[in-house]
């Protein structure tokens, strides 16, 4: 069996993220989407709850996934790769697992040097591929991927650029669903802050 392990932290889940996936999809016999369904709040960065992420993906983003498609929630996505890796090099596994990110991610996450020591016998008998290096320009983002990125997509949250947002969702979801839900906590803090000023005023 051939089997495509996706790790997204996904703060939000954009278009860039559903091509790795439909595409791990039409090349494997199953696909095992690992999710982070942590808190996203860096300093100067619009803050992403793990708790509207996890309810997105309950209304949203699971009725759109592949049939062949498998969702694991919660962890560290890379580690959970890096575990799924490790138990099948220990177990002798027949399978051929293909890690899917972009190259930047993969040079960054995936070096040879920890493969070696995480599923050292699965790698040496090429049943460890990573999707990035066999194709590196179809996992481009911007050329074989939607020039799409977490960054962006923050900022348009951040603005408030509902079109640019909705844009960048994947077909098939109710972006205003999802825009909602990510920006009502900002707006009725703001609205706080407003009625704060004018009472101290």
């Amino acid at each position: 069996m051939k089997i495509g392990l996706v790790p997204v932290s996904a703060k939000p889940y954009h278009a860039g993220h559903h091509s790795l996936v439909t595409k791990a999809a039409s090349e494997n016999d199953k696909v095992i989407l690992f999710v982070s369904t942590s808190n996203r709040h860096r300093k100067g960065e619009f803050p992403i709850d793990g708790a509207d992420m996890s309810r997105i993906w309950r209304e949203e983003l699971e009725g759109i996934m592949p049939g062949n498609v498998e969702i694991q929630y919660g962890g560290s996505p890379v580690r959970k790769v890096y575990e799924t890796l490790g138990m099948a090099s220990d177990s002798g596994s027949p399978d051929t697992y293909v890690v899917y990110s972009d190259p930047v991610d993969t040079a960054q996450n995936y070096p040879e040097s920890n493969l070696k020591k995480y599923c050292g016998e699965l790698r040496a008998s090429g049943q460890c591929l990573l999707a990035a290096e066999e194709d590196p320009s179809g996992f481009t983002r911007g050329e074989g991927t939607p020039n799409i990125s977490g960054t962006k997509v923050r900022d348009m949250l951040d603005r408030g650029d509902f079109e640019g947002f909705s844009a960048a969702m994947p077909a098939g979801v109710n972006g205003q669903n999802i825009f909602n839900i990510l920006t009502k906590k900002a707006q009725n803090e703001k609205v706080l802050r407003s009625y704060i000023r004018t009472i101290l005023s």
